[in-house]
């Protein structure tokens, strides 16, 4: 079943512009600008006119190949030069302990051979003297033992003369072996510095003839 309803109808205002005068066009007058334009304007045609000009002459040094270049073979002979070195051939002094006499002298006989300050060389005047002195009596005497004592001056560190005269004794046993002696009846001590021939001792101002009298080597037998 259906029924009706009265609805009251709902106003709003709206705001309208009106035309007042109809659109219309009118004619006005406008001034013309004018800007001044720069023309060139041909006179005359291009055209080409034969001048004569000096001519400039220079004087140029320049590099001429002659001859290409080449490699040549050359042959340079080797050059020597003769060298002479000394090598150990057998390593002389003790090698192991061993037993000697208990006899032996406090003080040996001195070989009458000096060195330079700090050096252990033989020269050839020493080595003669070795043979004279030691040489001669091991070959006579083929049962002996002798003992090579080396001393130095009191110049330098304990240590440094401790080494400077084992190496002294050394070299005197090795010159005796080099010499066909057998090694067994050969002993090199250093003592350094422990038994001086005089009262140069560490600090002490000594000539050095007074000192040279401490660098000495000594052999005992027994």
């Amino acid at each position: 079943m259906f029924h009706y309803r009265e609805s009251q109808a709902l106003f709003r205002e709206i705001p309208v512009a009106k035309v007042a005068n109809n659109a219309s066009t009118s004619s006005k007058r406008i001034d013309g600008n004018y800007t001044l334009i720069t023309k060139q304007v041909e006179v005359s045609p291009a055209q080409t006119i034969q001048e004569d000009i000096p001519a400039k002459v220079k004087t140029i040094e320049r590099r001429v190949l002659v001859k290409d270049e080449t490699t040549r073979k050359a042959t340079i002979p080797a050059e020597y030069k003769e060298i002479k070195k000394k090598i150990l051939l057998k390593k002389g002094g003790m090698s192991a302990w061993r037993e000697v006499p208990c006899s032996i002298p406090e003080r040996g006989e001195i070989l009458p051979i000096n060195y330079s300050l700090g050096s252990d060389v033989l020269t050839v005047r020493s080595k003669k003297i070795i043979d004279e002195y030691v040489y001669d009596l091991l070959e006579k005497n083929p049962n002996i033992i002798v003992e090579i004592g080396s001393h130095t001056d009191a110049q330098g560190s304990d240590a440094f003369n401790l080494n400077l005269s084992e190496r002294r004794a050394k070299n005197v046993v090795e010159y005796l072996i080099s010499k066909g002696v057998d090694d067994t009846r050969l002993i090199a001590v250093g003592y350094g510095e422990t038994k001086l021939m005089n009262d140069c001792t560490n600090g002490k101002d000594c000539a050095d003839n007074i000192h040279a009298q401490n660098r000495r080597t000594e052999f005992k037998v027994f």
